[in-house]
């Protein structure tokens, strides 16, 4: 049966997977990076993430209720963690410093286990779809996943705005 999902699996599915793996595992290292990279990652599996809560809802319209509460409440957290305190900006170079951390792999071999694994039991039995109880931990977990990845988003740009209007006040060349 393993055999038969995997290779009924498309394709480009395993490079996706792959391309997860290494960059999660270029996070793990301390890395300063130009605003553009730093948010690349985080806007990709921000779209990954809310491509299957939106999925999810349209599916079973109870899923906005536990999708929405846990992308807010996953979202504060994001933004209020001590990951999201440990990113610095220079912004006499423009640059986001960010510490090595393995939980950027995680969540995203979470966001493709979730959806991989979702998408196996819908092709082994559509009927789940319109099933509340496989549906609704979805939504939550695509929610949750959501709202680390839009609170991770939200911290850099506002640590990076934030120094950018320091540094313009202290270099009134720059303003």
């Amino acid at each position: 049966m393993i055999a038969g999902i995997v290779t009924h699996t498309p394709l480009w599915v395993w490079p996706l997977l792959a391309f997860l793996l290494y960059r999660g595992w270029q996070a793990s290292r301390d890395q300063e990076t130009p605003l553009v990279k730093a948010l690349a990652m985080p806007v990709v599996m921000l779209g990954l993430s809310l491509s299957g809560l939106l999925l999810s809802f349209s599916a079973h319209p109870a899923n906005a209720l536990p999708g929405a509460v846990a992308m807010l409440a996953a979202g504060f957290l994001s933004f209020h963690s001590r990951a999201a305190a440990a990113i610095g900006v220079d912004a006499a170079r423009r640059r986001i410093a960010q510490r090595g951390s393995w939980q950027p792999l995680l969540l995203t071999l979470g966001i493709f286990t979730v959806k991989y694994s979702a998408a196996v039991m819908l092709a082994l039995h559509p009927q789940l779809a319109s099933m509340a109880w496989f549906t609704l931990p979805q939504a939550a977990l695509y929610g949750a996943f959501s709202g680390i990845f839009a609170g991770r988003l939200l911290r850099i740009v506002h640590l990076y705005r934030r120094a950018l209007a320091g540094h313009a006040q202290a270099d009134p060349a720059l303003g």
